[in-house]
């Protein structure tokens, strides 16, 4: 079975945030809420984080990007093809990747850095297949490399060339899967890597314009 159709035959994917809200979850009641697209901005996928009620109310006041989450990913056929879920932490987040029928797909762990921003991508059966490391000066941009050191991806908040000129809002991440042939459950980890990153990095900043922010 497929992780998710929507992982399969994109070069890149794009996730932005959504104003409007979409009910895609009937029992959940939902927080913020995005979009993934291919590049001609079809939707291909939501994204919907869970609100949780006066609790997480408060849990995102005083915690704030180190909260608890807990995230789902549902196909345009409305069926819920991932979950992402992280614990509260005080130093290194761990972002959890669930599949259909409750199956461990990988783990997105940020590890220690001082000059540069460090995470380690790790499959199903608990070994890294690959890495980020962006140097801190390089504010935008989070390469990935596999473990074979030639399987490549790039996670990006901005970017050059002419799907700038497609996207024009400014909560919109493009995660580049390159030339490399990642199976589906690596797709879903680097994809997973995207969000983590915004709420370690961006989601903090004041008048942040972060793709998971806090909205009144």
């Amino acid at each position: 079975m497929s992780v998710a159709p929507f992982l399969t035959g994109h070069p890149a994917l794009f996730i932005r945030q959504r104003d409007e809200m979409v009910e895609i979850l009937v029992d959940w009641e939902m927080g913020n809420q995005y979009t993934i697209l291919d590049a001609s901005e079809n939707e291909l996928a939501h994204v919907a984080e869970k609100k949780g009620g006066i609790w997480s109310f408060l849990r995102r006041g005083f915690l704030r990007s180190h909260r608890p989450l807990e995230i789902a990913v549902v196909d345009r056929t409305g069926e819920r093809a991932l979950d992402l879920t992280r614990p509260f932490f005080f130093l290194f987040s761990s972002l959890d990747v669930i599949g259909r029928e409750q199956r461990r797909l990988g783990r997105v762990e940020r590890r220690f850095g001082v000059l540069y921003k460090r995470y380690d991508l790790i499959d199903s059966a608990g070994s890294r297949f690959a890495r980020v490391r962006a140097p801190r000066w390089r504010l935008w941009t989070f390469p990935v490399e596999g473990e074979d050191r030639i399987s490549t991806a790039t996670i990006s908040k901005k970017w050059g060339g002419v799907l700038r000129e497609v996207f024009t809002d400014a909560d919109t991440y493009r995660v580049d899967f390159g030339d490399a042939r990642w199976t589906d459950e690596h797709r879903a980890v680097i994809l997973a890597a995207a969000i983590s990153i915004d709420f370690d990095f961006f989601e903090n900043q004041q008048g942040s314009d972060g793709l998971l922010r806090l909205r009144d």
